[in-house]
């Protein structure tokens, strides 16, 4: 059981009463004070209230403890979730991408967006072609 339901249970239960209990015969038999014996009602509900005052208090702190452990918890979980993947061409479900993306590297030679209109698709696809014949070793 946890400290705040022993505390939530005990305190109208056996604290209270107890610490009412107390302050009355503290009040009767404490030398020096004369305490009317009707009084001794209202010296009691005093002392009880007294004890309920820290419980309060302790319920108190103990929810806002509560409430900063689940914060911390859900920063954790966020912390370490994965991180979304990058972007690789390939579709997450099976579809075909980009398979080369080395290949685009060759598009950032171009000084500006003005040589685009100059680039003949069929001549760079065909050094790339090339390329990739040269590095397996095969001929055409």
């Amino acid at each position: 059981m946890s400290p705040n339901r022993i505390v939530a249970v005990a305190t109208p239960l056996l604290f209270a009463p107890l610490a009412g209990a107390v302050s009355a015969w503290l009040a009767v038999h404490f030398p020096g004070f004369n305490i009317d014996r009707g009084a001794l009602e209202e010296i009691f509900i005093a002392g009880a209230l007294i004890a309920l005052a820290p419980a309060a208090q302790w319920l108190h702190g103990w929810q806002k403890f509560e409430a900063r452990q689940a914060d911390l918890a859900k920063a954790v979980a966020v912390e370490r979730s994965p991180a979304p993947e990058e972007f690789t061409g390939a579709a997450s479900d099976g579809e075909a991408g980009f398979e080369e993306l080395e290949d685009l590297e060759d598009l950032e030679d171009l000084e500006s967006l003005d040589d685009m209109d100059d680039l003949d698709l069929d001549e760079l696809e065909d050094d790339l072609l090339a390329e990739d014949e040269q590095e397996l070793g095969v001929g055409i």
